[in-house]
């Protein structure tokens, strides 16, 4: 028997302009633009409340080891008190991240995208965009709002109940979000030694803690009389900082973002009232760890009969510092 005939394939070099650099460029940037959280993320050092790892996207590897040394606390010497046998021990405490990788793509025949009027790519790619920017802003909110014991303190996340209210099924349709629980929680960040995110500009010590709720609990601190006086006598500073865009206000050092990130579940009271827990977050509060940074390919296949177009990215969101971060649960009762 004679050698049987194989086919010639192509490879990726030969195929390479299917896959214009082009259009990766413009899914990515897409995404990023629709993540809520990018406008507060930073590299390490940069003072935002979410801090971004990249090591893995340059080197080998599937766990980012970020570690913590504490304040020295103890009582050293004085005068010509012998220091030998008194030396402080470091304390070391460090958060473990590791990636998990997140894809997703759709796929179309040749027959189906012959009869539609519409640009198979160009409707795909804002739709595979968006459904991973979602995927990773509920990634970090998850965490945000996790109720496990977390970060380099290794303790579970500080939480405010509003109003006169003990727990998530004691609060009631009265227990609303105002200034008063925006001013608890800030005192907590700051009884914490938890520093401000800066603003350039500002004067050395000086910045902002920022808090994130849900629209119903907007609606109730838009009626508080205080917030009221307070933005009627305002002054604009900073407005054309990313940390105020699209912000609800500020008040006391705290700029409020309203979003519907922040979602709302029913409690246990009689009768059961929905309610929110909002976040307010310190700098350095959060952190990604990337492995593969978000990205997409296309794939023809069956020859050039089906159509792939994939988005994928490698990932891990955790909580740093659990003292940087208060949750503040309140009822978020729908306007009537």
């Amino acid at each position: 028997m004679g050698t049987v005939a194989t086919l010639n394939t192509s490879q990726t070099t030969q195929l390479a302009y299917w896959i214009p650099e082009i259009w990766s460029k413009k899914v990515y940037e897409e995404a990023k633009a629709r993540m809520y959280w990018n406008r507060f993320s930073g590299p390490e050092g940069a003072g935002m409340p979410i801090v971004i790892k990249r090591e893995l996207l340059t080197q080998p590897g599937d766990i980012i080891h970020i570690s913590r040394i504490s304040n020295l606390t103890g009582t050293g010497v004085q005068g010509q008190s012998t220091l030998r046998g008194n030396e402080e021990q470091l304390s070391l405490s460090e958060v473990q991240v590791t990636p998990q990788w997140y894809r997703h793509a759709v796929a179309s025949t040749g027959k189906a995208m012959k009869q539609i009027n519409q640009d198979f790519r160009m409707k795909v790619t804002p739709g595979l965009s968006y459904w991973m920017a979602k995927k990773m802003d509920t990634s970090m909110w998850t965490a945000a709002q996790g109720t496990a014991a977390c970060g380099f303190e290794n303790s579970a996340i500080t939480i405010i109940y509003a109003n006169d209210a003990e727990s998530a099924d004691t609060l009631d349709s009265a227990d609303t979000f105002s200034v008063s629980t925006i001013r608890q929680a800030a005192a907590r960040l700051a009884a914490n030694d938890i520093e401000r995110i800066s603003i350039p500009g500002m004067p050395a010590g000086e910045g902002y803690y920022l808090c994130f709720i849900h629209p119903y609990q907007a609606y109730n601190l838009k009626a508080d009389t205080e917030w009221i006086e307070n933005h009627r006598n305002a002054s604009e500073r900073g407005r054309d900082n990313p940390l105020f865009t699209g912000a609800l206000g500020e008040i006391d050092g705290v700029i409020v973002h309203e979003t519907t990130q922040c979602g709302r579940v029913q409690n246990g009271n009689t009768p059961a009232v929905y309610y929110s827990v909002a976040v307010m977050v310190g700098k350095e509060a959060l952190c990604r760890g990337m492995n593969k940074d978000v990205s997409w390919s296309e794939q023809m296949d069956d020859y050039d009969f089906v159509q792939g177009i994939g988005i994928a990215a490698a990932w891990q969101d955790k909580v740093l510092s659990s003292n940087a971060i208060i949750q503040i649960y309140s009822a978020a009762v729908a306007p009537s």
